[in-house]
């Protein structure tokens, strides 16, 4: 049995979540926590799997339950809180920094689609369950403040004929936002090649990732828009609830087609555009998702003499999508997510990772 404690001040909330777990035969509520202190007294007694947490709590906030939380007795947390506008879902990304797992809206209950957003919730709940956290140094010692600032390493700027014509693609699901970030962090701004990324995630949230990302790393990200010309150096996210390709004459096409292995935007529709119309000079990285969306896409990158990379199981939060394109013959490589840039940064910029 999962024990799940649920951490939210609206009693009614509490009581709905609590029901919605019940009726899956593998979780336990083990109990609900109506404030801060509470909930950090239940995760020391009840010793729970997974915690769902709500950012506004009466005595403390979510940010500083989740940091004394990983810093004292580390256990996933999935923040369920309402997003209103980007900077709502901001916030959620900024705990991620602070150690969260994942980050959904709390569906409201008159919702037509209410038992599909919990369901979603569940579903997090049980992943998240199963992975392995490390306790967090605690935030205002001497030595975690200077071990937290680490200088980036001096990288040479870009040849712009070592990469010329080329593009890299990222398809990314559960434990994506993380990833992508650290990824974006190890290669220098000013990258010589687009970078694309398809990232799996609830309606509301990608205009504040966009932003999270923006002030952690320094790149220029952007949601992509119909027509835009991909510029080296630029992050293009996919929009919400569209299909984000890539033309032959190297601009952003969106599309409403079908959803595709139940997804909108999906990894395999852009990796399948830039096989098609990039071929050679095309770089793919399918990283931790759920599901097998970008699998079949990555191999057709491959086939059409592109390169390609798969995050590695120890590293996904859910191997489910590199597992699944590994599975089938689809990755050159198979790497450790903290060697990724370093091999984007190898491929664009004849840079070798530190031995």
């Amino acid at each position: 049995m999962i024990k799940v404690l649920i951490v939210d001040d609206s009693a009614s909330v509490r009581t709905l979540f609590a029901e919605m777990f019940k009726r899956e035969q593998d979780f336990e509520v083990v109990g609900c926590a109506e404030d801060g202190y509470s909930a950090l007294r239940m995760v020391r007694e009840l010793n729970p799997d997974v915690v769902t947490m709500d950012v506004n709590l009466p005595d403390c906030d979510g940010f500083r339950v989740t940091r004394m939380i990983m810093e004292e007795n580390p256990v996933p947390i999935v923040i369920v809180s309402a997003i209103y506008r980007a900077s709502d879902a901001e916030i959620g990304f900024r705990l991620i920094d602070t150690g969260a797992l994942a980050f959904h809206n709390k569906p409201a209950l008159k919702d037509e689609n209410f038992e599909d957003q919990m369901q979603d919730i569940i579903v997090s709940a049980r992943l998240m369950s199963e992975v392995k956290v490390v306790r967090r140094k605690t935030r205002f010692s001497s030595k975690a403040i200077k071990d937290s600032v680490i200088p980036p390493k001096p990288v040479s700027r870009p040849e712009p004929s070592s990469a010329k014509g080329k593009v890299v693609s990222i398809g990314a699901s559960t434990g994506g936002p993380q990833a992508i970030k650290q990824i974006l962090m190890s290669v220098p701004q000013g990258f010589p090649a687009p970078i694309l990324i398809v990232q799996h995630m609830s309606e509301g949230f990608t205009e504040g990732m966009v932003n999270w990302l923006k002030n952690n790393t320094g790149h220029d990200i952007r949601i992509a828009a119909q027509d835009d010309e991909l510029k080296p150096g630029v992050v293009y996210f996919a929009p919400e609830g569209v299909h984000m390709e890539v033309s032959a004459k190297r601009r952003i096409v969106l599309t409403d087609a079908p959803n595709v292995n139940g997804i909108k935007p999906s990894a395999s529709i852009l990796f399948n555009s830039i096989a098609r119309n990039i071929g050679r000079s095309a770089v793919g990285v399918l990283l931790t998702g759920m599901g097998r969306d970008g699998a079949d896409g990555l191999l057709e990158i491959r086939r059409n003499g592109g390169y390609t990379i798969a995050q590695d199981k120890e590293s996904s939060i859910v191997f489910g999508m590199p597992g699944e394109a590994v599975k089938i013959g689809g990755a050159v490589s198979v790497l450790p997510l903290d060697s990724i840039g370093g091999e984007l940064c190898r491929i664009f910029l004849g840079l070798l990772e530190d031995k």
